[in-house]
């Protein structure tokens, strides 16, 4: 009930942010009907594209996120695809940083209370596969299956509906992070394990300080002189500052300052970035981006509207460069939607056959999770 209760309150709450209650037409503001529309046929396209068996064998299969974005889109957990999908998180293997962040967010969302073993065991991955610079990173980073986190101990009982409280989880690192020698990661992989350890914390499990402290001075030490940031890799600096990675980097400084019990409002950190955005900020298109050396030319359009949406949220932003930032994105959104339900990245091809299935996946994904604001902010819940 509570997937459906949010959506509900995400769509009314577009009545409250300038939305018009009828259809939209050129540049109105989009309809909160063709919103809802646009969240149903992107669904849609979701379900039909994983109709058949969801793959877990590599880094980059979707299960999780398509699990996610479903259950932001307001789709039962009676659904075939959405049932099945759940089914498949619940027991694979815990291998790969983005998947196991996305895991626990979407545990988190569907039933934190439910799935409280399995999320301490997102959490000790996660802590255990920090590396010594507080960044996290790709397959092949870190190798050997002697420095593989280990399973974490729940003190149980895990707590169902109407229960009362089970003994808090702390967790403790298990791994000791010398073993990972010079190891390096990623900005894109470490942001979303600060999503994923965000989503663990939310749902009452204890994470060590010295992770989101060591997690926030990469964030600090990689922010670049204007206030922004570009892509992190093996700890090579990309050549410039855009959009997405902006967006990102802000929203995983603030979680880890607010878990920290410090102010991000009050944060040079954040006061930089925010300037960064405010001079360059545009909702149809990544800015930057091109200048990227590290990435090339694609333009991860619907991730930087995802990205958008993230740091809006968390750190309550209404405005940014004095446009609200919803609307506007929105607007973009439904404007790049294709026919069938899908959104495509710019600067990609529209198939399957020529791109990706799993970037065309993320493409509609985030388009999905940007609409139906997925992201709580960070002084309340849902």
């Amino acid at each position: 009930m509570r997937r459906f209760a949010r959506l509900h309150l995400v769509l009314a709450s577009l009545v409250l942010t300038g939305f018009a209650a009828g259809p939209a037409h050129g540049g109105d503001e989009p309809s909160v009907r063709a919103v809802h529309e646009a969240i149903r046929s992107g669904a849609g396209w979701l379900k039909r594209a994983y109709d058949g068996e969801f793959q877990t064998r590599t880094w980059h299969e979707p299960v999780e996120l398509v699990v996610l974005t479903l259950s932001h889109a307001g789709v039962p957990l009676s659904d075939p695809v959405l049932a099945k999908g759940l089914k498949t998180i619940e027991t694979v293997s815990l291998q790969f940083t983005y998947r196991v962040s996305v895991l626990a967010m979407a545990l988190e969302r569907i039933n934190s209370r439910k799935y409280r073993d399995r999320l301490a065991h997102c959490a000790q991955w996660l802590v255990d596969t920090q590396l010594a610079g507080g960044e996290w990173g790709y397959p092949g980073t870190i190798q050997g299956r002697d420095r593989q986190p280990g399973a974490v101990t729940v003190p149980g009982p895990t707590p169902q509906d109407g229960d009362a409280a089970a003994a808090p989880i702390e967790i403790e690192r298990k791994v000791d992070v010398a073993s990972y020698g010079g190891a390096q990661g990623d900005f894109s992989n470490t942001q979303f394990a600060i999503l994923g350890l965000r989503a663990c914390r939310d749902a009452g499990i204890g994470i060590p300080r010295g992770t989101w402290q060591a997690a926030y001075d990469y964030i600090r030490k990689t922010q670049r002189r204007d206030g922004g940031w570009g892509y992190v890799y093996f700890g090579k600096q990309d050549d410039a500052s855009y959009a997405s990675l902006t967006f990102a980097g802000v929203a995983g400084a603030a979680i880890c300052l607010h878990a920290l019990k410090k102010s991000p409002a009050s944060s040079s950190v954040v006061k930089k970035a925010r300037a960064w955005l405010d001079e360059h900020f545009d909702p149809t298109r990544n800015v930057g981006i091109d200048r990227s050396a590290i990435l090339g030319p694609s333009s991860w359009a619907t991730y930087h509207l995802y990205s958008v949406e993230r740091a809006g949220s968390i750190l309550g932003w209404k405005e940014i460069a004095g446009q609200a930032w919803y609307p506007a994105g929105a607007r973009h959104l439904l404007a790049t939607q294709r026919g069938d339900g899908h959104w495509v990245d710019g600067g990609g091809a529209e198939t399957f056959g020529s791109r990706p299935r799993y970037l065309t996946t993320a493409d509609t994904c985030f388009a999905l999770l940007f609409l139906s604001k997925a992201t709580p902010p960070l002084t309340g819940g849902r």
